[in-house]
């Protein structure tokens, strides 16, 4: 199914009312499991068989594709234990069937959409029998595939005779693949005969910020561009398909390939890489797709960027995430608030088995933590900040008739939601409540925004040219609030310049940062100045604004917090926090627009004009 984009009238704040914050949704995990399910051409299937019996985890999510799933063993005491994990799981549609010999299962012909062979001790062994091969060959239907993953040099071995039976009696190796951890779930799957993709995988994908996985990363990375990472992997899996159906090697997933096609983009011939990390639900897959492979053996020093990226939900509940990322980028692409390259470009949108999948154009630069100097005056930091003002300034339209009441109404359905959650204390309560009210007596016309919605650090990249590249648009609002994205910017931005420094207290570094004198609360101020300027924002709605978005951040942490957990949510902290430094002289510079701000001497002055100077 392809999605068509309408033209809507987006309403205020759309994607932040029609949110529901509850603790811990983003904590579920259930189909986090079995994630090389989604290198399969298909996920809607009638009959999976299980050679072998999977943990219960990943038997519960294969149950969710198929109306029937067989698990099949020779040893009834593990179908045993396996039926009463089953029931205790309420797992529909699982069913044990035991057997004496591998040789004759009791399936008809072409029943099976998957075979999936697998088991801790005998996986080596049923690789190695050739009456099972025939069985497989039997078993499967039209558009069927075999899946098998080996862990040890033993089973890696009866593999090859697996894959050379087969090849012989009619079937092609669709995948190879390596993958990441080398036990536990699969997190990445790239292929195993290509180092290029691979040395992109290190390079841009596993690259982490602990020593020990920057360590892992160089290691790896030297594999492939030495062509040794294929015998030194002791995780590999394999997909075989009939011949006839015509697989090519490395190939993304057929239901991605007809997806896109129907939105007139072709992506035959593409290579594709598995990114599935994450450990919950509300994570997305990326797949990775490459250029077709050139004619001859291209050196793995070779630097090659994937063409585009693939997104997709784990479960439905996560769809309106993707879909709204899609409406998002196809407005701002069409509005031009921003330069183009500085945001990734749609290409197609959709769903397959109910799971929703948004194609992009790749972007390509360095994780924006890696690029910064941690300091108030790094270059791609003002860049950031410019772009953050820029898309303000270019989409601020005020907003229709009751105009700021409006904006309060809205604020106000956030703020009941919020007091539902968390335990403010009743002046907090009425000091919050007065906030949003302010906003409501505010007679100049009110300005929207297009907001991004989540421009942390972390969803930030850094091109070759300095340039700024802001991604993850989920969270985007085309009629969203002014000074939300430059608020959370700077507070990210901050609490990794602390890190840099060994700080690693979150309310301690927010405290330094912006309600004391200092570098960061001076740039803030000059570009307040400057956006509310820009904008046609009245002084009197910066401070409203600032204490409803640590509010709104607070909602948003939720949903990443057990109930028990809640009063020690760090947006919730912060926010208090700031209540209670309410009349400060820091804050009040921040929110009055004085060019003499209430602690400023004349040497910061000066370094004040210089720093606002820096950044036009």
């Amino acid at each position: 199914m392809s999605y068509v984009l309408r033209v809507t009238t987006h309403t205020m704040l759309e994607t932040t009312l029609s949110t529901n914050f509850v603790p811990g949704t983003n904590l579920t995990g259930g189909l986090a499991r079995a994630a090389w399910r989604f290198l399969l051409p298909n996920l809607a299937l009638d009959k999976i068989v299980c050679l072998g019996v999977p943990p219960p985890a990943t038997l519960q999510v294969l149950s969710t594709m198929a109306q029937e799933t067989l698990v099949i063993s020779t040893d009834a005491r593990q179908l045993e234990a396996a039926q009463r994990e089953i029931e205790q799981r309420a797992i529909g549609g699982a069913r044990m069937l035991p057997v004496k010999d591998w040789g004759q299962l009791p399936l008809a012909d072409q029943s099976a959409g998957l075979v999936f062979l697998t088991g801790k001790n005998e996986l080596a062994k049923r690789l190695r029998d050739g009456a099972l091969a025939r069985e497989l060959n039997r078993l499967l239907d039209h558009d069927g595939v075999i899946y098998f993953e080996v862990k040890t040099f033993s089973e890696r071995s009866a593999g090859r005779q697996m894959i050379k039976r087969l090849v012989d009696l009619g079937f092609t190796k669709s995948s190879e693949l390596w993958m990441t951890p080398f036990s536990g779930e699969m997190r990445t799957a790239f292929p195993l005969d290509d180092d290029r993709m691979s040395k992109y995988l290190f390079t841009n994908v596993l690259y982490g910020q602990s020593v020990k996985k920057r360590a892992i990363s160089r290691t790896g990375l030297l594999l492939s561009q030495t062509g040794l990472l294929r015998y030194i992997v002791s995780r590999w899996a394999v997909l075989m398909k009939r011949a006839s159906t015509h697989a090519a090697p490395q190939a993304p997933p057929q239901y991605i390939l007809a997806l896109a096609k129907k939105s007139g983009v072709d992506l035959s011939g593409m290579r594709c890489g598995l990114s599935a990390r994450g450990r919950f639900n509300a994570n997305k897959n990326i797949f990775y797709l490459f250029d077709p492979a050139p004619h001859g053996a291209a050196p793995a020093t070779k630097r090659e960027k994937a063409k585009a990226v693939v997104k997709m939900t784990r479960a439905p509940e996560f769809n309106r995430r993707l879909e709204n990322e899609y409406r998002v980028l196809a407005a701002l692409q069409e509005k031009a608030f921003v330069d183009r390259d500085t945001f990734p470009q749609p290409l197609f949108f959709g769903y397959h088995a109910d799971l929703a999948m948004l194609g992009q154009m790749a972007v390509h630069g360095e994780p924006f933590r890696r690029r910064t100097q941690a300091t108030a005056n790094c270059p791609v930091a003002l860049d950031a900040i410019n772009w953050i003002v820029q898309l303000g300034i270019a989409s601020a339209n005020p907003a229709p008739q009751s105009g700021a009441c409006e904006v309060e109404a809205a604020l106000m359905k956030l703020f009941r939601r919020f007091t539902k959650i968390y335990p403010l204390a009743k002046f907090e309560t009425d000091f919050l409540a007065e906030q949003i009210a302010a906003i409501g007596r505010i007679e100049k016309k009110f300005p929207l925004v297009f907001q991004h919605g989540d421009p942390g650090t972390w969803n930030m990249l850094v091109s070759p040219e300095n340039r700024v590249i802001v991604i993850d648009w989920e969270a985007g609002e085309p009629r969203g609030l002014p000074l939300w994205d430059l608020f959370y910017f700077m507070r990210t931005y901050g609490s990794w310049m602390s890190r840099v420094q060994g700080s690693k207290d979150p309310l301690k570094n927010f405290a330094q940062n912006f309600l004391t004198p200092s570098a960061l609360h001076e740039l803030l101020s000059a570009t307040l100045k400057r956006y509310c300027a820009g904008a046609g924002l009245e002084a009197e709605a910066i401070a409203p604004l600032f204490y409803t978005c640590w509010m709104h951040r607070a909602l948003k942490e939720a949903t990443r917090l057990q109930t028990e957990a809640l009063a020690g949510g760090t947006y919730f902290n912060l926010l208090r926090l700031c209540i209670e430094q309410r009349n400060s002289a820091a804050l009040a510079s921040l929110f009055s627009l004085n060019k003499n701000d209430h602690f400023e001497n004349k040497s910061s002055a000066g370094t004040h004009r210089e720093k606002e100077s820096a950044m036009l």
